[in-house]
């Protein structure tokens, strides 16, 4: 079927010898007769999916009918919120397996409302190929894992390169010289409004958007373990902290942007991720935080060719790099049986979200980068939750196939994940929108008065998110 297939074969050839799985089993053929139990399909597609959606799903629940006969699967279409899990867990009524947000996990794991996988995880072979990046996130303090990824993304920094050519900041080879520091993005984003005209850097602080980017520029000022925006005392009690001075900090950095340095977007506070995105596309700001899954935004929907695009790390701040690492994962009912979380895993094996490789996956894989291709956004690597070789080879070698862009303009984004350069965090652990909706309003206050108050500010947003932590999770 190709050259990519004959490498694929190798390489399945290779799994055998090393004992890593390969999963090419034909779909008709019987794994385990002997399982017998019921699963409720909580990531079922709602009425409303498309069709091809349902169909898909459809021909996942006749997969798993075939190679595991006696296992039962309810679909239970359940549209995932904390406040309406909780009594379910509580309750006994929670769905087998849900969707939520990476800013539960940790919550979830701590109040023992999840199941634990490791062991099928094991039984499965995959155990030890799991991302130390998302164990951090979906395991508890004894390294039990009690979720899998579904889909996920690293912050970094967009930049339309042709305002960073016009602006003079590439080097001989074309390749942008770009901030590796916040402070360095404030110099480089004056440089780019003084010789373009054009906004150095898209802030969107609308929403909760500000609140939700602010937080990432935080942790870099120091807003971690002891300083952290939001930590659980000895009592268990969660605690807000927005007037620590490194949040305050990071505070005073959002209004020298605008007030010293003047590189954000006239409309920042009407400006959401949408228009973010289509600002940059469009050439009228250079830089903007952004994710790897989002880089056919300015691209492909707003018209930005590929050579001039560029994704880079989150620049560092005075305390260190991080970037938030976000998406979906799935987890589980707190009271699965074994029997029920070796189901689990194998439905998710068939969904295509273990490391291994079948003929559906493949195909699967070659039509996305196709489509991507097709339609001018890059065609870059995924960020892996597996430490399997032969399947991240496999998807690497589709990526080759289709790939679009000049890597080195992402090099640097991919390494310092690979390479531990970085560190990845997920988003802030309890009730997130809310933190983030508090902190986009002093934003918004910063950027639009010169002289605001910062930790007055700060003291108002932390009050008013600590009478929502008590009222919803203080008093449980």
């Amino acid at each position: 079927m190709g050259k990519l297939f004959r490498m694929v074969s190798l390489l399945l050839a290779l799994c055998v010898l090393a004992g890593i799985p390969c999963g090419f089993a034909a779909a008709e053929e019987v794994i385990d007769a002997d399982l017998t139990c019921t699963i409720t399909l909580g990531n079922w597609p709602p009425d409303t999916a498309p069709e091809a959606e349902k169909a898909l799903f459809e021909r996942y629940r006749a997969t798993m009918a075939k190679q595991y006969p006696n296992v039962t699967l309810v679909p239970d279409y359940y549209s995932y919120s904390l406040s309406n899990y909780v009594p379910m867990a509580k309750g006994g009524t929670a769905p087998s397996i849900f969707q939520p947000p990476f800013t539960d996990p940790q919550l979830l794991i701590s109040q023992h409302l999840v199941g634990d996988v490791t062991d099928a995880l094991e039984k499965f072979g995959v155990l030890d190929q799991f991302s130390p990046s998302y164990v951090e996130m979906l395991a508890d303090e004894n390294g039990r894992i009690y979720g899998l990824p579904r889909d996920g993304y690293v912050l970094g920094m967009h930049i339309n390169l042709a305002l960073f050519r016009e602006a003079g900041l590439v080097d001989e080879e074309g390749l942008p010289l770009y901030p590796r520091t916040l402070q360095e993005l404030a110099e480089y984003g004056q440089i780019i409004r003084e010789k373009t005209g054009k906004a150095g850097l898209v802030f969107p602080a609308s929403a909760t958007y500000g609140g939700w980017l602010f937080t990432n520029i935080a942790w870099n000022f120091g807003c971690v373990g002891e300083s952290a925006l939001e930590y659980q005392d000895e009592d268990g009690r969660w605690v807000c902290n927005f007037t620590s001075p490194e949040c305050i900090a990071a505070m005073e950095y959002m209004r020298d942007l605008q007030w010293k340095y003047n590189i954000l977007n006239a409309d920042a506070t009407t400006t959401d991720w949408a228009s973010a995105h289509s600002l940059l596309g469009t050439g009228e700001a250079a830089m903007n935080f952004a994710a790897d899954d989002s880089v056919d935004q300015p691209t492909a929907n707003k018209g930005l060719p590929v050579e001039d695009f560029a994704l880079i790390p989150f620049p560092a701040g005075p305390a260190g790099r991080y970037a938030l690492a976000g998406g979906t994962c799935y987890m589980f009912a707190p009271d699965i049986t074994g029997d029920q979380a070796i189901a689990l895993m194998a439905y998710l094996k068939i969904l295509g979200k273990l490391p291994f490789l079948d003929d559906d996956i493949i195909e699967g894989m070659r039509a996305d980068y196709a489509a991507k291709r097709d339609r001018g956004a890059p065609v870059i690597p995924a960020i892996s939750a597996w430490n399997n070789d032969a399947y991240n080879s496999a998807k690497q070698a589709i990526v080759d196939e289709y790939c679009n862009v000049d890597m080195r303009l992402y090099a640097d984004f991919f390494d310092s994940i690979s390479e531990g350069t970085i560190s990845l965090k997920a988003e802030e652990p309890v009730f997130a929108q809310q933190l983030y909706r508090e902190l986009t309003a002093v934003v918004q206050r910063v950027i639009t008065r010169e002289g605001a108050d910062i930790p007055k500010a700060l003291k108002k947003a932390e009050e008013s998110f600590q009478e929502y932590l008590d009222d919803e999770i203080n008093d449980y």
